[in-house]
């Protein structure tokens, strides 16, 4: 317990190095007073099973990676499980969470995203409130086919379609982006609708729907890589196409106070880690994926209006 607690507490004060801070945070979460918070930092006693558990939770923090820290070739990952169709209130704490951790991220002048993606990402998709029901739609007849819904039964919940708003809007207060898609992104898009429509699970009138969509969506995408920034926040946005299939799909951020990578699994679930080792050998995976690719905003206009001509020629064919 000596050695496990110490390194709860190393991962504590590398959230909140100032100890002021940390004491504040640990009297929010646990609803303690203040003497009993330093109590638990000098160890004069311990937190409980308990209290580390409800600290874990609210702070994104990995308890299998503070008992594996010195396990060099263990890096466990945290799997949080979203229901979007019925969710509970847990489901909602998730997001909002996630949209707390983006926050601190944007604070830091020098924070980061990358995102390196074969499908088109939450943070476009979820700008439209079809496409968000596709996408909703898509997951839950890849991971529950038996309970697969069609279209127009999917329905986005307010509350979630709210935090899913507030989470483009973080993404976009982000001083840096680097977004890295697969090439054909869009036209496996394409190949997914006219498959959900061959089965009927979309109709010919939402098809169509979806395709209006798409052509916004294309319109604005093409402004962000014009321009190479956000419209709201202004600030950068680096568009890539990767001229080599991207086989996995991984979120990184990161920001002097808070450091998050991501693996999509599942269709609209992640997996994360907190691991430095883990952040690394992301970054330079996310590294090579950008050599492999072009940067399409900011220049290139001629390969700009290229490429989007030729994406909304796909789009078309709906």
């Amino acid at each position: 317990m000596g050695q496990l607690y110490d390194n709860f507490l190393a991962v504590l004060e590398e959230r909140y190095p100032h100890k002021p801070d940390l004491v504040s945070a640990l009297m929010n979460v646990l609803h303690l007073e203040r003497e009993s918070a330093y109590r638990r930092l000098r160890k004069d006693v311990y937190f409980s099973s308990e209290e580390m558990i409800q600290i874990a939770g609210a702070w994104n923090i990995s308890l299998d990676n503070i008992a594996y820290a010195n396990q060099s070739k263990i890096r466990p990952f945290r799997f949080k499980m979203v229901e979007y169709l019925d969710p509970q209130e847990e489901d909602y704490v998730i997001l909002e969470q996630h949209n707390r951790d983006l926050e601190i991220v944007a604070r830091d002048p020098d924070g980061m995203a990358i995102e390196v993606v074969n499908a088109l990402p939450r943070g476009l998709y979820v700008r439209s409130e079809p496409l968000t029901r596709f996408f909703t739609m898509k997951w839950r007849y890849k991971n529950s086919p038996e309970e697969a819904i069609p279209f127009y039964e999917a329905h986005i919940p307010e509350r979630m379609r709210k935090l899913d708003l507030e989470y483009v809007q973080c993404l976009h207060k982000i001083p840096e982006m680097h977004s890295i898609h697969d090439s054909r992104m869009i036209e496996n898009l394409v190949g997914e609708i006219v498959y959900f429509r061959s089965i009927g699970m979309l109709t010919d009138d939402e098809t169509t729907l979806l395709r209006d969509e798409l052509l916004m969506l294309a319109d604005y995408l093409e402004n962000v890589t014009l321009t190479g920034a956000f419209p709201v926040t202004g600030n950068r946005m680096f568009f890539y196409l990767s001229h080599t299939c991207v086989e996995a799909e991984y979120l990184l951020y990161r920001s002097k106070d808070f450091n998050l990578g991501l693996v999509k699994i599942l269709e609209r679930q992640y997996i994360g880690s907190l691991d430095g080792e883990v952040l690394d050998k992301f970054m330079k995976m996310s590294q090579a994926t950008r050599y492999m690719s072009v940067l399409m905003s900011g220049s290139n206009a001629l390969q700009q209006a290229e490429f989007f001509t030729r994406q909304r020629e796909i789009i078309m064919t709906l």
